[in-house]
């Protein structure tokens, strides 16, 4: 900062935003001097003032505003869910107020009453809640979350029905569950899918069901089960509209009765895609296939069912044994028995 004279009047000159600026004042020197204190002040008011507005704002108005922006564009349909969760928690506080402490305490608790998987998966959307306000304008800290102790999740779940409990199942079903079940069973796609599925997306002539909304996020066909077909077909197809008139409350609160009626312990919805998928390799061996019908963005999330392939062991088996030949041994020298020992030779490719 300076005050300096040219052509008979004073000017200043200071910095804010980063940027070097200078003003004409006047004749007055003291003028000159106020101005300048004036301008510093300004300075410093635009670089702190708004963080401090920012940081102090409800926690609640800031997730309102992320949920609007950013979250209903976001691919799973619990995230509302769990934001909700997350405000209750949260909602009262500044924004600017929240510590790390804070968030280690919730993800505690998260992980004590469900796991840390779940716990994790709070932790993240909260994280990007943080990094969102920031890049708005507001939030002027630290990210929370940085910093958070995580519990190591579980090995994935893989429960899945057998053709037996398959079969009480749908014999306990509502009428209004059984079609959900049958298309879950035949499909292997997720709930919200189902749920989601229009009939515009059946295409009984080609004998497929488009999937427009996935957790890729790109679209796949799923090939129309002749037994699916059947049960789609009872319904009385529409020219649009939902095919499942079944809000999710509904759902939830048949699929435990019927689950219970079966005498089936231990099994969530998710699990009938697991049920499909299973089914599927056990008799087809075909997980290329596999991995497109339940639109698996990697291999590696396909391989869980590999062990289930029938012949899976015995085909890799194969292939190794292809690569060694075993020459048989030579017996019968002046009336012994000679064993000798295989010679074994090793290829380098199959």
């Amino acid at each position: 900062m300076a005050i300096f004279k040219k052509r008979g009047n004073w000017w200043i000159g200071y910095r804010a935003n980063g940027k070097r600026r200078r003003e004409p004042i006047g004749p007055s020197y003291n003028l000159a001097k106020e101005v300048l204190a004036k301008r510093m002040a300004e300075a410093a008011e635009k670089k702190f003032f708004p963080g401090r507005v920012a940081n102090s704002r409800p926690f609640s108005e800031i997730a309102d505003k992320f949920w609007d922006l950013h979250g209903q564009y976001l691919r799973s349909d619990n995230w509302k869910w769990m934001l909700d969760k997350i405000k209750a928690e949260f909602g009262a506080k500044k924004i600017g107020d929240i510590t790390t402490g804070d968030v280690q305490r919730f993800y505690n608790a998260i992980a004590n009453q469900r796991t840390h998987s779940t716990a994790n998966r709070y932790l993240t959307l909260l994280r990007l809640l943080f990094n969102k306000a920031k890049l708005w304008g507001n939030f002027y800290q630290d990210n929370p979350c940085t910093g958070i102790k995580k519990g190591r999740e579980a090995a994935p779940r893989l429960r899945y029905l057998s053709a037996e409990e398959i079969q009480r199942l749908l014999l306990a079903a509502h009428p209004r569950l059984y079609p959900v079940l049958v298309c879950a069973v035949l499909t292997g796609r997720r709930r919200g899918e189902i749920l989601g599925m229009d009939w515009e997306h059946v295409n009984f002539e080609q004998g497929t069901i488009y999937v427009p909304k996935t957790k890729s996020g790109k679209p796949r066909f799923v090939p129309l089960a002749t037994k699916l077909r059947e049960v789609l077909l009872s319904l009385g197809p529409q020219p649009q509209g939902r095919v499942f008139d079944l809000p999710i409350i509904m759902l939830r609160r048949y699929f435990d009765r019927a689950v219970r009626a079966a005498g089936i312990r231990e099994f969530l919805f998710h699990d009938l895609r697991h049920t499909f998928a299973s089914h599927f390799i056990m008799k087809t061996s075909d997980m290329p296939t596999l991995q497109q019908i339940l639109g698996h963005s990697s291999p590696a999330m396909t391989l869980r069912y590999a062990h289930l392939s029938r012949g899976h062991l015995a085909s890799e088996m194969a292939l190794f044994e292809s690569a060694i030949t075993v020459n048989p041994p030579v017996s019968a020298l002046a009336g012994h028995q000679v064993r000798h020992q295989p010679q074994i030779t090793l290829s380098e490719r199959p």
